[in-house]
C-alpha cells in the first residue's frame, strides 16, 4: 500500500520530514529536463533530415540553376603565332536572385526593377517581377555574365535575396577580326563554333595546364586582310567576301576572313528556321560556302595536262569557233577566234581552249586529278568542327559535257579553301599542301601530286596572267606576283543568274620561289563608277587582292625587289571567263 496514500500533514502541524520523497522529486525534475532537451535535438535532426531530402528531390532544371559556376572548367588561352592573345578567360560574376527571400522582404519596387534594367539591359523585368510575386521559384539568374562593375552597382541597390557567384568568362580581344576562326562559346563556356568548338577537348584538358593553343594566324596579317576586304565590300557593294593568306610551304593559314562577320563577345543569334544560313554572319564563306569559282580552274586543267604529257606550253589549240557539247554552246568572252598556244589559253582565259585541253587529257584522268587534289572531300581543316567544313560537289556522272564545263570552272562547286589548297599544292614544287590553323614547327614531308617541272611551268603561267593579263591590277611592283582571275555566274533555281557573279583572284608570290598564296573572293560585286563595264574579277577582286598584298608583304618580311617600278594599272580590257548559254543546266549532284 506504500505510495497509495499520500502523506498529508494536518493543517496545524509542520510538514513531515521525508528525505526520500525530496530525492524522488529532484530525480523527476532532472528526468524532465533531459527528456525536453532530447526532444529538441530530435526535432532539430528531423528538420535537418527533411531539408536534405528536399534538396535531393529538387528537379534537374532547378539543380542546374543552383549549381555554382565553379564547375565550369577553365579554358586555355588561344594565341597567334607570335604569342598575341586572341582568346582568354577572365573572372566575372553570375548575378542571381532568390525570389522567395526577396518577396518576404517586401518584393521589388518599380524603382528596383528600373535600376536593374539600367545595369543589365537584357533583363526581362516583367518576368523577374512575376517570379518574385508568385513565389514559385527559389532561385533565378539575373545576369549570367556580369562585369565586376555591374555586380557592384547591383549590390549597392541593397535588394534582399540578390547574390553573386564567381565564374570564369571567355573574352576575345581581337573582336570580329578573327571571328570565324575563333568561333565562340555559350553561356557555360562550352565551345559552339570555330576553334573553340573544334578543339574543345584540348582547350579544357587540365593535363596541359596553362599551355596556350598557338594558332598559325599572324594577327597583323589578319588585320590587314580584314581591313582590305571590308574596304572592297564597301567599294563594290558586295554581299560578302572570303579571303585567306597561306604559307604554301607548310600549309599554315596566316589569315582567314569571312564577311559579313560578327563579334564573338556579343554573338548574334542563330538564323531563323527556313532562312538561308549562308546569309547569316555566322556562316564561314571560306571553308563552309561552296561556289562555282570559274576560270581559276583553268590552272588545274592546264597542270593536269602538262603533268600527263598530253600538252606543253607551246601546244597549239583550236579556239577559232565555239564548241557544242550536250546540245549547249561554249564560247569565249572577248575571244581571239584563232589558234592559241596553251600559254595563250591561260593568258586570255579562253573557255574554248580549256575544253580543248580537257579533251586531250580525257575524262578519267581529269576526274582522277581533281579527286587526288581532294576536291570532292571535306575541307581537311581538322581544327574546325565538321559542319563548318564543306565537301566539294563534283559531277555525279562524268560525261564529255561535264569535263568540258569543269575545265573552265563551271559544273562543279567547291569552297574557296579547296581551290586555294589545290593551287598551293600545284605551285609548291608539286608537293601536296594540307591547310592548318595551328602553328607548325617544321615543313611536312613532300607528298607529290605533280612533278617539280610541271609546277615550274604552272607558276610561269600564273606570272604571265599577273603581269600581262587580267591580273595586272594586282601586280604590285617588285613582288613577282602571279595569279589567276575567275568570274563565275551565280546559280539560281533552274540555271544561272547572269546579273550576279562570284569573283575570285588567286595570287602567288614570289613566283620564282613560292612562299605565300592569297585568295580573295567577292560575292556579287558591282561597279559603281558609272562606267557601265561588267564587274569582272579583273576589275574587282584583283585590285583588292593587290592592295592586300601591298599591306601584307612587308609584314612578312618581304621587301620589294624593285621599289621604283610603277605598280600595276587598272585593267581596261579584261579577257577572262566565257559567257555561258542561258540554257546550260546547273550542277548535277548526288542529292
Amino acid at each position: 500500500m506504500k505510495g497509495f496514500f499520500r502523506d498529508i500533514p494536518f493543517p496545524d502541524q509542520p510538514p513531515l520530514d521525508n528525505p526520500e520523497l525530496e530525492r524522488s522529486v529532484r530525480r523527476d525534475t532532472t528526468r524532465g529536463r533531459g527528456l525536453f532537451l532530447a526532444a529538441l535535438f530530435g526535432l532539430a535532426f528531423a528538420l535537418l533530415g527533411w531539408r536534405m531530402g528536399a534538396l535531393a528531390l529538387v528537379p534537374q532544371e532547378d539543380a542546374r540553376r543552383t549549381a555554382p559556376a565553379s564547375t565550369i572548367p577553365d579554358r586555355a588561352q588561344i594565341t597567334d603565332r607570335q604569342g598575341r592573345i586572341m582568346a582568354s578567360t577572365l573572372p566575372t560574376w553570375e548575378v542571381a536572385l532568390r525570389p522567395r527571400m526577396t518577396a518576404k522582404a517586401g518584393g521589388l519596387s518599380p524603382d528596383d526593377l528600373t535600376a536593374l534594367q539600367e545595369i543589365f539591359p537584357d533583363l526581362d523585368r516583367n518576368n523577374l517581377r512575376y517570379l518574385v510575386n508568385s513565389g514559385k521559384r527559389a532561385f533565378t539568374y539575373v545576369e549570367r555574365r556580369a562585369s565586376p562593375r555591374q555586380w557592384k552597382q547591383a549590390r549597392d541597390l541593397g535588394i534582399i535575396g540578390m547574390e553573386a557567384i564567381p565564374r570564369s568568362d571567355r573574352v576575345f580581344p581581337a573582336g570580329r577580326v578573327a571571328a570565324h576562326v575563333l568561333g565562340g562559346v555559350d553561356v557555360d563556356n562550352k565551345g559552339i563554333s570555330g576553334i573553340e568548338k573544334g578543339m574543345q577537348s584540348r582547350l579544357t584538358d587540365r593535363r596541359v595546364g596553362d599551355t596556350p593553343v598557338a594558332l598559325s594566324l599572324d594577327m597583323r596579317v589578319q588585320n590587314a586582310l580584314h581591313l582590305t576586304m571590308s574596304e572592297a565590300v564597301a567599294e563594290f557593294a558586295a554581299l560578302g567576301a572570303a579571303g585567306l593568306v597561306m604559307d604554301v610551304r607548310t600549309g599554315e593559314l596566316l589569315a582567314m576572313v569571312s564577311l559579313p562577320d560578327f563579334d564573338p563577345n556579343e554573338r548574334p543569334p542563330l538564323p531563323e528556321p527556313g532562312t538561308d544560313p549562308a546569309l547569316s554572319p555566322l556562316f564561314n564563306r571560306v571553308s563552309q560556302g561552296i561556289y562555282e569559282l570559274g576560270s581559276v580552274f583553268k590552272l588545274v586543267t592546264a597542270a593536269a595536262a602538262l603533268d600527263a604529257g598530253v600538252a606543253d606550253l607551246d601546244t597549239m589549240l583550236d579556239a577559232r569557233n565555239p564548241i557544242f557539247r550536250g546540245g549547249f554552246k561554249i564560247s569565249d568572252f572577248l575571244g581571239k577566234s584563232r589558234m592559241m598556244s596553251l600559254e595563250e589559253v591561260i593568258r586570255y582565259s579562253s573557255n574554248i581552249g580549256a575544253v580543248r585541253i580537257a579533251d586531250r587529257l580525257g575524262v578519267e584522268r581529269h576526274k582522277a586529278f581533281l579527286e587526288n587534289l581532294d576536291m570532292a572531300s571535306r575541307v581537311p581543316l581538322a581544327e574546325l568542327p565538321a559542319p563548318e567544313r564543306s565537301a566539294g560537289q563534283l559531277p555525279f556522272k562524268w560525261r564529255s559535257s561535264n569535263a568540258a564545263t569543269v575545265s573552265y570552272g563551271h559544273g562543279l562547286a567547291v569552297t574557296p579553301l579547296h581551290i586555294a589548297t589545290a593551287i598551293a599544292s600545284l605551285a609548291n614544287h608539286g608537293c601536296k599542301v594540307t591547310p592548318t590553323l595551328l602553328k607548325r614547327e617544321r615543313t611536312p614531308p613532300c607528298e607529290r601530286v605533280i612533278s617539280r617541272e610541271t609546277s615550274g611551268k604552272l607558276r610561269a603561267l600564273m606570272r604571265v596572267v599577273g603581269k600581262h593579263s587580267s591580273g595586272r591590277s594586282a601586280n604590285i611592283a617588285g613582288y613577282e606576283i602571279g595569279g589567276k582571275t575567275g568570274t563565275a555566274y551565280k546559280i539560281k533555281p533552274g540555271g544561272y543568274d547572269f546579273d550576279k557573279r562570284f569573283n575570285t583572284f588567286i595570287a602567288l608570290w614570289p613566283t620564282t620561289e613560292p612562299q605565300y598564296l592569297l585568295l580573295l573572293s567577292l560575292d556579287d560585286p558591282k561597279l559603281l563608277d558609272g562606267s557601265g563595264k561588267l564587274p569582272l574579277a579583273g576589275r574587282t577582286a584583283a585590285p583588292a587582292a593587290g592592295r592586300a598584298i601591298e599591306r601584307i608583304a612587308p609584314l612578312l618580311g618581304l621587301a620589294p625587289t624593285d621599289r621604283f617600278r610603277p605598280t600595276g594599272q587598272f585593267v581596261d580590257e579584261v579577257t577572262e571567263g566565257g559567257e555561258l548559254p542561258i540554257s546550260l543546266p546547273p550542277l548535277e549532284t548526288t542529292e
